[in-house]
């Protein structure tokens, strides 16, 4: 049966925030590492984006306990330039890793105008938008992107053999007004974790976003499994579906191929067996997950004030725009997670019933108290 969308437990944000925070540390993080990869994981939930924040938490607690990621991780630089860096992740969590190799680019952006670092040995680092906005602090531009690894189910164009996971892209440009201008989105016509959402709900997926294993357009989640997957973004060949493609095959170059990390395009993908065997693999489960993180100083291109304003002005514009019938409004990027984030901090988080179920579990593994319901 469909869970319906009223079906919701409304928690408080800093009671949750503690409660990750706790799971954490039992899991054998040191409090500076959990209370930062809390702020990642919650950062999602708090924003609007229930695909990656404690829906996600399981799986983090799993690899932990098992060794799968490690609790205090050796992060280190492998090779550096004054502008950029290859940074291994020693199989942390991607959260802590990310943060640090974010660090990294935005200390190398503060000496020379630019700073550019690929990851490689992580693991699933939860929404690519945190680590852009990290440089909206300093005046800069922040860039952020990750792959799956060797996992990922979405073929080439033309092609039926799953290479690329949803290697999302993430953009924060500081204005002189809030909200900061962020874009972050998948190179898939959908984020993975949205089908995960649909799927535990009992709910249909609209047509257009996933193919079955035949190549047919789906609305069934179901459907995907046995080598259906994701679409690009554009969909098939005919409406750009190649343009998605292109941006997935970028991420890969830049968080794999530059770092060392696995990438979708492997030999292993050219066999029946290899293709069943890595396609089945869920997202952030498979090994040696790349990242990608750049940050640049406004002021290397023009006054920090005089950029902001541009900014806010090119946002007015766009807000101000003529809309289509039925449309009561414009937004830009960012807009939506800034005013949402308001309300959730005011107002509780809204978590589905069987999110809520799965903390409940969490807390009795852990002995973890669960006292997050408004």
């Amino acid at each position: 049966m469909a869970v319906e969308a009223e079906e919701m437990v409304l928690v408080d944000a800093g009671r949750l925030e503690q409660f990750v925070v706790d799971c954490f540390r039992f899991c054998g993080l040191d409090e500076k590492d959990a209370r930062e990869a809390m702020e990642v994981l919650i950062k999602a939930d708090i924003t609007g984006v229930d695909s990656h924040g404690v829906p996600r938490l399981r799986n983090y607690v799993q690899r932990l306990r098992t060794g799968t990621a490690k609790a205090h991780p050796d992060v280190h630089i492998v090779h550096e330039l004054a502008s950029t860096a290859v940074v291994d992740g020693d199989e942390g969590l991607g959260m802590v890793v990310g943060r640090r190799a974010m660090e990294i680019a935005i200390g190398k952006a503060e000496r020379t105008g630019a700073g550019f670092v690929s990851v490689r040995n992580s693991s699933h680092f939860g929404i690519a938008g945190f680590y852009a906005r990290m440089a909206l602090e300093h005046d800069m531009i922040g860039i952020s992107s990750t792959n799956v690894g060797a996992g990922g189910g979405t073929p080439p164009t033309g092609g039926r053999t799953g290479m690329f996971g949803t290697n999302p892209i993430a953009v924060a440009v500081p204005t002189k007004t809030d909200p900061p201008w962020v874009m972050d989105f998948a190179t898939s016509v959908v984020a993975a974790g949205k089908l995960q959402i649909a799927a535990r709900r009992g709910h249909d997926v609209p047509l257009g976003w996933i193919m079955d294993r035949e190549g047919n357009l789906t609305t069934k989640v179901a459907d995907r499994g046995g080598g259906g997957y994701i679409l690009p973004i554009g969909g098939l060949r005919e409406t750009g579906g190649h343009k998605g493609y292109g941006l997935m095959t970028l991420v890969d170059i830049l968080t794999g191929v530059l770092s060392g990390a696995s990438i979708g395009a492997n030999m292993a993908k050219l066999s029946a067996a290899g293709s069943q065997a890595e396609g089945a693999r869920p997202i952030g489960m498979a090994g040696n997950t790349g990242h990608f993180f750049g940050a640049m100083r406004i002021d290397g291109f023009r006054p920090v004030d005089e950029f902001k304003e541009a900014m806010d002005e090119m946002c007015r514009v766009i807000r101000s725009s003529e809309r289509l019938p039925g449309w009561d409004r414009i937004y830009t990027h960012g807009e939506i997670d800034w005013e949402t984030e308001i309300d959730r901090r005011a107002n509780g988080i809204p978590l589905d019933v069987p999110t809520y179920e799965s903390l409940q579990a969490i807390s009795i593994e852990l002995e973890v108290p669960l006292n997050i319901k408004i």
